[in-house]
């Protein structure tokens, strides 16, 4: 699966357990490893630092194997366990006879396990942690860190000579900050390791605290055509319902009388009479404010609209800018051999055959997404996403009702807007297609076969939101 991202393991940890995985099967297999590892090592003494969640746990798993093996054990929890797993394993090592100590000399043992933080924390380690974290690097002992180093990747970070992680070496981990790795199968089922699901808002983009309109996300649309009127209001609000603080949506003058009084949320200028246009004033707009760029929904196969298409994808990618494609716009891309990795291109099955002239297979999916150099979401009663080496599937998060008119649309306007936030097509075509396809069910949960595609639109709060009720 290549280098995994930090936020990476915490979509497979929420996803393996909404999938109804045993979390403490695996933390016995983490905490497993790493005393498989640590027997290696010979220790006669050892001290286990553990925190208050899962990673925690791991540290009280392992801990609890090491007694086992003859090995005088000690635990300093430098926060009392919270997670209930942490709790259990905490209790089951004291029962087993372990040592609880409460300020621990360093330097009287042979091996400290470093089960303070793992990848659930952002930014800083706090106190406790960011003071445990300076003695450990200070003293002499030989330090195990359990899945990262703990506060890796931030300045206040544990400095180990050993490793063990989890299933994947993730981003930014090499010898300078995670000492020798050690690379442990925890025994996540590779259908769990390549769902979408609920995880994947974890990667869902924050605003920084201290930011100003414009800093989180500025998004240029480019849709619709004398033919099509609904496609650019779907792409448009399903991208606002994503956060984007500004989004500019470029349609043919002939389309404006009839959308205008349903886009009061959206910056609405004119390209072109019946067919879109490339104007200067959409060039300035790409060049100089997007952070993103989606077009395609409702252009049409029109020659002349094809034909300008074409142009406004290859300058978005000439000036660097991310951008999907969709629907009409995939006609347009016939002379472009690279994508630079900016691209999101997300055709169902039907179109993915007729813009790459194969079947939309796993396999020819994964090798055209490799060859173009862009993210492909190819959409269908299970989505496929992939970048030509992550392939990820939505098996279950989708309705069969989602058949109709506008459902691609909102997909597109989704992964722009993500984009358009400083997400990487890659999560922004995960999450859009667990954010639409969920809201679908929700949709019909609701209103069975009689729901509008625009009213699918709001049922996407419910779905983004649920991470924040949890």
């Amino acid at each position: 699966m290549g280098m995994f991202k930090l936020i990476d393991s915490r979509i497979l940890d929420i996803n393996a357990e909404k999938s109804g995985i045993d979390m403490e099967k695996l933390m016995n297999y983490a905490g497993g490893a790493v005393a498989d590892f640590v027997i290696s090592l010979k220790p006669r003494n050892i001290l286990t630092m553990c925190g208050s969640g899962n990673n925690g746990g791991d540290g009280y798993t392992a801990s609890i194997l090491l007694l086992r093996a003859g090995m005088k054990v000690s635990v300093f929890p430098v926060k009392e366990p919270e997670s209930s797993l942490a709790r259990k394993k905490f209790e089951e090592f004291k029962n087993a006879g372990g040592i609880i100590i409460d300020d621990p000399k360093l330097d009287e043992y042979d091996i400290i396990i470093d089960a303070m933080l793992g990848i659930g924390i952002i930014g800083i380690p706090r106190e406790p942690y960011a003071s445990a974290i300076q003695k450990l690097n200070n003293s002499k002992t030989k330090i195990v860190s359990v899945d990262i180093p703990s506060g890796f990747p931030s300045a206040i970070a544990v400095k180990p000579d050993y490793t063990v992680t989890m299933q994947f070496i993730k981003e930014g981990m090499d010898e300078s900050k995670c000492g020798k790795i050690i690379v442990a199968d925890v025994g996540f089922p590779k259908e769990v390791i390549e769902m979408i699901g609920p995880g994947d808002i974890a990667a869902f983009p924050v605003n920084g605290k201290n930011s100003h309109k414009g800093d989180n996300g500025i998004l240029v649309i480019v849709s619709g055509s004398n033919e099509y009127y609904g496609a650019p209001l779907y792409v448009s609000k399903s991208a606002l319902r994503m956060g984007p603080d500004l989004v500019f949506l470029f349609t043919p003058s002939k389309v404006h009388g009839f959308i205008t009084p349903h886009t009061q949320d959206i910056m609405i200028r004119k390209s072109g009479i019946d067919y879109i246009e490339y104007t200067y004033e959409l060039m300035k707009s790409i060049s100089e404010r997007a952070t993103a760029v989606a077009i395609g929904p409702g252009i049409s196969k029109n020659p002349v609209a094809i034909e300008n298409a074409a142009k406004i994808i290859e300058d978005t990618l000439h000036y660097g800018k991310k951008v999907v494609i969709d629907a009409d716009a995939l006609a347009a891309i016939s002379g472009i051999d690279d994508f630079k990795g900016l691209a999101v291109l997300t055709p169902h099955r039907g179109e993915f055959k007729n813009t790459f002239l194969m079947d939309p297979s796993e396999e020819n999916v994964k090798k055209v997404a490799q060859k173009i150099n862009a993210t492909l979401l190819v959409k269908g009663p299970v989505d496929i996403v992939t970048d030509g080496s992550v392939l990820k599937r939505n098996r279950g998060y989708h309705h069969e009702s989602m058949t109709r008119g506008g459902t691609g649309d909102l997909v597109t306007g989704a992964a722009a807007g993500l984009l358009s936030r400083g997400l990487d097509t890659l999560h922004s075509a995960f999450l859009s297609s667990y954010i639409i396809g969920s809201a679908g069910l929700l949709a019909f949960r609701k209103k069975g076969y009689s729901y509008f595609t625009s009213e699918l639109i709001d049922f996407i709060p419910d779905i983004i939101n649920a991470r924040n009720s949890e």
